[in-house]
């Protein structure tokens, strides 16, 4: 009897990776990422490195163009702002830091509104739309504090460059100048004795309580002694007119509050006058009273015997304010 064969088992095998194989293929992975990183940063340095000014940006690098400068994002594009104080560019600590206390005007800057001295000494100079532009002279010179910041009593003199609105005194301090067109030009003189001063905090006073003949005003009616302290003149369609004569022994007064005060002690007979019945003394010891717009004598003055005329008779005129500008 012949009996069936048994079915013959398969065996099956199942083969692992080898490891090592693996292994290196994740290490060729990560060695590519990282090339790919490297390139990557590479790229960016050498990207900031060959950036310039003017050239689109969305951050500032962090490092120096050279010794004097480095590139700063400003509404989207580079700005080579200057770093020509005595600290230089300096970009080997933590942070950036550039020195821009000092300057050229037409230097780049990156901070609007930022004030450096001119590289000579003797302008301040303020950053607008990126470029540092003259701000004003100093008198004696234009100086960095402790901070770092500019020092400037501001001066200058008709014809120079200035900031639009500026308002500085002259050298002589004896006459405000304002900023037209680009260019300082007079607007007014300061004959009082305080002349033309620049505040510490800011701003001009002008001593307008003394004044020429047939000089400028812009404020009617004020008055002000004329240089001799004899007259007072009276601004008056936009000039200084000589208005009374201070014949008494003060002349034309100073008093100090905004005002100039004219004796009137004494008088010529005749002269024109404005107070009806104000009494003073002529020239000739004579009381004389003001009527119908002159001064007449007074003939119901009866003095006693070695009686000499005497009186205070005294006319005051407001001045232009002593105020800052």
């Amino acid at each position: 009897m012949t009996w069936p064969r048994a079915p013959r088992w398969r065996s099956i095998s199942f083969h692992q990776a080898p490891r090592s194989r693996t292994i290196a293929g994740v290490l060729t992975l990560r060695s590519a990422s990282v090339s790919l990183l490297a390139a990557t940063l590479l790229g960016l340095v050498l990207c900031a490195s060959c950036a310039k000014e003017g050239d689109a940006c969305s951050s500032t690098p962090g490092s120096c163009s050279d010794k004097a400068s480095h590139l700063v994002c400003v509404g989207g594009k580079y700005v080579l702002e200057t770093c020509k104080g005595s600290g230089g560019c300096n970009d080997t600590g933590k942070a950036l830091t550039c020195d821009s206390s000092r300057a050229k005007v037409g230097d780049g800057c990156g901070h609007e509104g930022s004030r450096a001295c001119s590289i000579d000494g003797t302008k301040e100079l303020r950053c607008r739309d990126s470029k540092f532009a003259i701000e004003w002279s100093c008198r004696p010179g234009c100086s960095i504090d402790d901070n770092g910041n500019p020092k400037c009593l501001p001066t200058g003199e008709v014809g120079d460059v200035c900031r639009p609105d500026s308002i500085v005194c002259d050298s002589k301090q004896q006459t405000e100048l304002t900023c037209v067109d680009g260019k300082l030009a007079a607007h007014r003189t300061c004959h009082g004795p305080l002349g033309c001063v620049t505040e510490p905090g800011g701003g001009v006073r002008c001593d307008r309580t003394m004044a020429l003949e047939d000089e400028a005003c812009t404020e009617e009616g004020t008055g002000a002694c004329d240089v001799t302290r004899k007259n007072v003149l009276v601004c008056s369609g936009g000039h200084y007119r000589t208005q009374l004569h201070c014949l008494g022994p003060l002349g034309c007064e100073l008093p100090g509050n905004y005002s100039v005060r004219c004796d009137k002690s004494l008088v010529e007979e005749n002269e024109p006058c404005t107070e009806d019945f104000a009494a003073t003394c002529s020239t000739s010891g004579k009381q004389v009273r003001c009527t119908q717009g002159k001064f007449v004598v007074d003939t119901k003055w009866k003095p006693k015997k070695g009686e000499e005329c005497s009186n205070r008779y005294r006319i005051t005129y407001e001045t232009a304010k002593f105020e800052a500008r």
